[in-house]
């Protein structure tokens, strides 16, 4: 209880120096946000971000690199709270503004309230999308996505394996590692070949719907989950892992009713190094590690893969200076390179600059923060543990 109170205390302190008609304006929102208005999205808690003092917006990759007060966090969250409660029309700006958010989560870290922005937006989307007024841009994506099941323009939906009947584990690559980092699912299949396990992948893999939530389109991702969700009954495995951190997120937090086990490909290397079924694994080279933000962040996995590259003998790990759950976003997080790709790619290339001035080479676990960082060496975990499996044994 008294560090809640210690928490909020510079709220509270706040509010008593305001003069007395703010004060009275702060209580009648506070108890009357919900009761006045029934949108979708939580407007007390919008209401809260907006009021807030703001330190997340020294962390915000979108603020640094767009340098306006309307893309910080509570700024944001001003203009939603104005949307939402009918204060302001949903003009083309405001409706761009709303999808300008990379979903990152460091505004949380910094948050009194435990708020992610990026989650706190997805309704206000919704409510967007159901007004009719979605950008013409992301209607086409979900129509796209809903015909093709991948949110790539003529990608694959298939990683061509013959489906073995009753295997313990299902491999699920994902859209970005099947259509822009096939290495990685390469590398993936190889390493649980090689340690024996019974898996099998799907004939096809429907994208997880995290793009659709994201985005808003609360109809469309409802369809995806629920042929996903007969797809994965119908493989019949007790363990899912995905290489994607998105993937995972989707499957165990945004799933109402996946009673698999779901984890990352980096979980399920620990087990396996653990359980002997990885032998020794050898490498001379030097990586940065880069922390996604799904992962370390939503997921609160970071130390295990970590702990599976410090088991490769002769490998040196470096870290950033922004690393764990303080790690920066590669850019592309929150569908951002959709919605505002010029951010994205500044984003990325402010992520980019900081991982190589401590090392050339990276190492990360995420398909999508591996295109965005486009540096001349960069590696996911599996393909560092496959060729640290490969140069012990001699291939």
């Amino acid at each position: 209880m008294l560090d809640k109170v210690k928490k909020y205390s510079w709220l509270t302190g706040a509010i008593f120096k305001a003069n007395l008609s703010t004060k009275r304006q702060i209580l009648i929102n506070f108890l009357t946000a919900k009761k006045k208005y029934v949108p979708k999205a939580e407007v007390d808690s919008i209401l809260k971000c907006a009021l807030c003092p703001n330190m997340c917006r020294f962390d915000c990759p979108v603020l640094k690199v767009e340098k306006s007060e309307a893309s910080s966090p509570a700024g944001k969250m001003r203009i939603a709270y104005l949307l939402e409660t009918g204060k302001l029309e949903f003009s083309e700006d405001a409706i761009d503004l709303m999808y300008k958010d990379a979903d990152c989560d460091a505004c949380k870290q910094w948050c009194p309230f435990n708020f992610s922005v990026g989650e706190l937006l997805v309704d206000v989307r919704r409510d967007i999308v159901e007004r009719g007024l979605a950008p013409k841009s992301l209607l086409e994506f979900q129509e796209r996505l809903k015909k093709e099941h991948t949110i790539y323009e003529g990608g694959i939906t298939s990683l061509n394996m013959d489906p073995k009947k009753g295997g313990d584990v299902l491999y699920f690559a994902g859209c970005t590692t099947l259509n822009k980092r096939k290495e990685v699912a390469d590398a993936t299949i190889k390493i649980l070949e090689k340690a024996g396990i019974n898996f099998t992948t799907l004939p096809e893999e429907w994208c997880c719907g995290a793009p659709l939530h994201t985005l808003g389109f609360h109809d469309a991702f409802r369809e995806f989950t629920e042929h996903n969700l007969k797809t994965l009954k119908k493989a019949g495995c007790k363990t899912m892992i995905c290489s994607c951190p998105a993937c995972v997120y989707a499957f165990k937090e945004l799933y109402p009713r996946n009673k698999l086990k779901v984890e990352h490909t980096s979980q399920f290397l620990l087990r396996l190094i653990k359980e002997g079924k990885i032998g020794p694994m050898e490498m001379n080279e030097e990586y940065v590690f880069h922390d996604p933000c799904v992962l370390s962040r939503k997921l609160g996995i970071y130390e295990e893969p970590r702990e599976v590259l410090n088991n490769i003998s002769k490998l040196k790990l470096k870290e950033a200076y922004f690393n764990k759950k303080d790690t920066r976003c590669c850019g592309l997080g929150g569908v951002l390179g959709i919605t505002a790709p010029e951010i994205s790619l500044k984003i990325a290339k402010n992520r980019s600059s900081e991982l190589k001035e401590v090392c050339g080479s990276i190492v990360t676990a995420c398909p999508a923060c591996e295109m965005a960082l486009k540096a001349d060496k960069v590696l996911d975990i599996s393909e560092v543990v496959l060729r640290g499996m490969e140069n012990r044994n001699g291939g």
